[in-house]
């Protein structure tokens, strides 16, 4: 039997496909009485450590939040860096969408219903919206620089597909179970190696009163709306 000779060997190693792998997971809660973590608005994500090959980018898209019967909807959305989110108003008042959060900041002013204003966000991270005129009106955006994220469905259960070779911070981010992070590696064969399952803790979970978009304490509630 000829062996081949040591370049061409070489060539042939390294030159082998790198498999990808889907991360299969689950997320749980550590709650105490009376805390419904709303388990459908946790996001996972992986942060690239080193990978085998640059990691692709997610096109930017167009999204929405749309402000219906004093809420937000969807309460929590992600969306890739570069992308426009619409802020429709469906209710019969006004409405002052704003967010104070570093790289995103911005200010819709007051308008009324219809299709509403957009804004772009470029810069990665957590958005956190408010309403100036309704001090319990709120969202979360995350503008994500990971091509790999993907909300937990109603069970906890996550998916997150076509990754390649390398390690990774694995994330997962709930408004009331907070953040947790495991390492996790795919090698060049596919196997997933870490803790997919994640638990989250909301015992210390507090809802605090934002400011206005000046920074200051909301004005008393008035019967009438704006």
């Amino acid at each position: 039997m000829k062996r081949l000779p040591i370049a061409l060997a070489a060539t042939l190693l390294f030159s082998a496909p790198l498999l990808a792998a889907s991360l299969n997971g689950k997320i749980t809660f550590v709650s105490k009485r009376g805390q419904t973590p709303t388990v459908g608005e946790t996001l996972v994500w992986l942060e690239p450590v080193t990978t085998s090959k640059t990691a692709p980018k997610r096109a930017p898209i167009n999204a929405q939040l749309v402000t219906r019967s004093k809420s937000l909807v969807p309460h929590v959305l992600a969306v890739p860096a570069g992308s426009t989110v619409a802020f429709p108003n469906d209710d019969p008042i006004s409405h002052n969408l704003f967010s104070l959060s570093s790289g995103n900041a911005f200010d819709l002013g007051v308008y009324r219903k219809g299709a509403g204003k957009t804004q772009k966000f470029d810069a990665p991270g957590v958005v956190n919206v408010y309403c100036n005129v309704h001090p319990n009106m709120s969202a979360v955006v995350h503008v994500m620089s990971s091509p790999w994220y993907a909300f937990a469905d109603v069970n906890g259960n996550y998916s997150l597909a076509n990754v390649p070779a390398g390690r990774y911070r694995l994330m997962a981010w709930n408004e009331q179970g907070g953040s947790i992070d495991a390492p996790v590696e795919v090698n060049a064969s596919g196997l997933v190696s870490g803790n997919l399952n994640l638990t989250l803790d909301s015992r210390n979970y507090r809802e605090q009163q934002h400011l206005n978009k000046v920074g200051k304490p909301y004005a008393p509630v008035r019967t009438r709306d704006y």
